[in-house]
């Protein structure tokens, strides 16, 4: 899982790095990126059990931005819950430590990008109770796990769930008592734990929290949505009449992403982002997965590219999460 550092990073988070990367100049200062943890030993005992419960409860709670749906939020702030969400998943899956999937670096990382979201202006970070708690809870929750000896630590964490939870409260301590409970019973039988089925109870919970915090949004005018999952007849250019679109489902998956940033950003509905996307790729086989084909050309670029380039005509590389780009007119349909 650990990311060696790419090039697209700088581009993506420029926040995070000094200077653009691209003068060359030694003498330029530059901020250093994550540093990994190192720690004198990885958790063992209960100290193991609070860091896969604290991953628990991410799972539950920065789950709003999976699968891919219509959000208000772009940039940092998406990338860093999505990786909070992911990391967490990784960890219950595979393990955390030495012999697992997710080392060090990995909760350093993800650390350090809900650090860098959190702390960016509230006209960037479009503001919300929901996300900004998201944002906390996820940060308290890969501290509870960089540091596992520390129980206050997890003790916040699990106060800040129980706060995002609502009036779902006691349910959320229910299931981290359960959840300490089978993780304890695993570790006295002296058998690995069943992540999978830790997750995917946790997942359960993850989805109502998040279908409720959705239709909150929603009533307060956020055009933030359901999950596109047909693709029914369109008309185009070349078709007025409508024809069915055929997709396959990697296909689905690039059209989904891009109609979620489109109706995120610009407050337009799934529908008629939905429309545009499919219009706008009718000459293109979205059927082709083969290398060099029209799936992978889409894949040069991000959905939030494509999303502003579809829906307000602009060159990709002017399409930025932190550019006000609210003032700009909509190619018509």
């Amino acid at each position: 899982m650990r990311d060696h550092g790419d090039d697209g990073d700088d581009a993506e988070f420029p926040e995070f790095y000094g200077g653009d990367g691209d003068d060359g100049d030694e003498g330029a200062d530059e901020q250093d990126g994550p540093e990994a943890l190192e720690p004198v030993a990885f958790p063992g005992g209960a100290q193991e059990d609070r860091v896969l419960a604290a991953a628990l409860l991410a799972v539950r709670h920065t789950a709003l931005l999976a699968p891919v749906a219509a959000s208000p939020w772009v940039g940092p702030v998406r990338d860093a819950l999505v990786r909070a969400h992911s990391t967490a998943v990784v960890m219950l899956r595979e393990g955390y430590g030495p012999g697992g999937e997710v080392g060090a670096f990995d909760i350093g990382l993800t650390r350090w990008m809900l650090a860098g979201a959190a702390g960016l202006p509230g006209a960037v970070r479009r503001p919300e109770a929901a996300v900004d708690g998201q944002l906390e809870l996820a940060r308290a929750v890969f501290d509870a796990v960089a540091h596992p000896g520390d129980g206050e630590r997890f003790a916040g964490a699990c106060a800040l769930a129980e706060g995002l939870a609502g009036p779902a409260a006691a349910e959320e301590r229910a299931l981290r008592a359960r959840d300490l409970a089978d993780l304890a019973a695993a570790r006295a039988a002296g058998r690995r734990p069943d992540g999978a089925a830790l997750e995917a109870r946790s997942a359960v919970f993850g989805r109502v929290r998040a279908d409720r915090v959705r239709a909150e949004l929603r009533a307060r005018g956020h055009r933030i949505g359901e999950v596109t999952a047909d693709f029914p007849a369109t008309a185009t250019a070349t078709a007025p009449v409508p024809v069915p679109v055929p997709v396959s489902e990697r296909g689905a998956e690039v059209v989904r992403a891009i109609v979620a940033e489109m109706a995120g950003r610009f407050r337009v509905s799934e529908e008629e982002a939905r429309r545009r996307v499919l219009a706008h790729f009718s000459d293109l086989d979205l059927t082709d997965e083969s290398d060099m084909g029209d799936l992978d050309h889409i894949d040069h670029q991000k959905p939030d590219q494509w999303a502003g380039s579809i829906y307000l005509g602009l060159e990709f590389h002017e399409v930025r999460w932190d550019v006000d780009l609210s003032t700009r007119t909509p190619v018509p349909e």
